[in-house]
């Protein structure tokens, strides 16, 4: 027959229980807070770099622009006599 535990026993085991679960919950909501941040800064500078990058294009697409209606219709020809 098994022996069952004095009430002592099971209040003590329970606690232990209650304690190791405590100490889990503050340790997981540790590393969510942590994590938040991490998404926090990480969406904030992918936002900064799409900004630049939509800026650069927007330069490319003006400068290709600029550079087309400065071009001439006819290309020059150039003779280096022989």
């Amino acid at each position: 027959m098994a022996k069952v535990p004095s009430g002592a026993r099971k209040v003590r085991k329970i606690r232990v229980s209650r304690d190791g679960w405590k100490e889990r919950a503050a340790k997981k909501q540790e590393q969510i807070k942590r994590l938040r941040g991490t998404v926090r800064d990480l969406t904030a500078s992918r936002n900064r770099w799409k900004t630049r990058a939509n800026e650069l294009e927007q330069q490319v697409e003006a400068l290709q622009q600029a550079n087309t209606s400065t071009s001439c219709a006819f290309p020059a020809l150039f003779f280096f006599g022989g």
